[in-house]
């Protein structure tokens, strides 16, 4: 086989997106040969090279690809593993049995909608913020924050160190006596940018929920719980995915 990038090479066997491969190479978690890798533009065969992650010598992914929807719990991290121990996605689905990472991450105390899969191509498509795809999030706020200062959650928004807020669109779904739920559509997915935005209003977020990722709704789906996609849902990906690309 060719020589092939090894950021790719990760990629390509369902390790996660092509940054987040970038990112596992620059942590040094990543030897060719034995020797470590800190440069992702290097070179190898994946089929001759010795490649280990973190240790554990690389399997080529299958060739079958795998898409689930899954409704994360809060208080649980967006990754297959922790070093810090803390519960996190790939404890709860251990009983899928493949090899799979999440896409879409969520704050630890956020919950809902993730998507699931070994397609590293699709990953990379929904992740990145050039793509602009659709998240939803239903977010429970402090307070009853009036029209006037929820208009100026608005494309060019503040959002502190230097980052402004992109493409946005809100509803004030329902007010309480001391809470607000918002629904709230965003395109990029900055760190923390939900809690960032109504920090900057003073109405501090209280609950963040996501109920869809781009053509993806999380529906009925039970806390904890996942489902394959279905052949309709796996077109109007696709039918997305061509569309961003192109």
């Amino acid at each position: 086989m060719p020589l092939k990038r090894i950021h790719l090479i990760l990629r390509d066997a369902g390790l996660g997106s092509r940054r987040h491969a970038e990112e596992m190479i620059r942590d040094g978690r990543i030897t060719v040969n034995g020797e470590t890798i800190d440069q992702p533009g290097a070179m190898a065969d994946p089929e001759k090279d010795h490649i280990k992650v973190d240790g554990k010598l690389l399997r080529l992914r299958d060739t079958e690809k795998f898409y689930y929807a899954f409704n994360k719990p809060r208080n649980v991290v967006s990754t297959m593993s922790d070093p810090e121990g803390r519960p996190c996605v790939g404890d709860l689905i251990k009983a899928i049995k493949k090899q799979l990472f999440p896409v879409g991450r969520l704050d630890f105390d956020a919950e809902g909608l993730m998507i699931l899969t070994n397609d590293g191509q699709l990953s990379e498509k929904l992740s990145h913020p050039r793509n602009k795809i659709p998240r939803t999030y239903m977010v429970k706020v402090r307070g009853r924050p009036d029209e006037k200062l929820l208009s100026t959650i608005r494309r060019g928004m503040s959002l502190g160190e230097g980052d402004r807020l992109g493409e946005v669109q809100w509803t004030v779904i329902k007010q309480q006596k001391s809470t607000t739920w918002i629904k709230l559509l965003l395109y990029e997915g900055k760190k923390n940018e939900i809690k960032r935005i109504f920090f900057r209003l003073r109405h501090p977020v209280r609950k963040i929920r996501r109920i869809r990722f781009g053509p993806i709704a999380l529906g009925k789906l039970p806390v904890g719980a996942w489902r394959q996609l279905t052949e309709t849902e796996m077109s109007k990906l696709k039918a997305l995915m061509g569309k961003k690309s192109s």
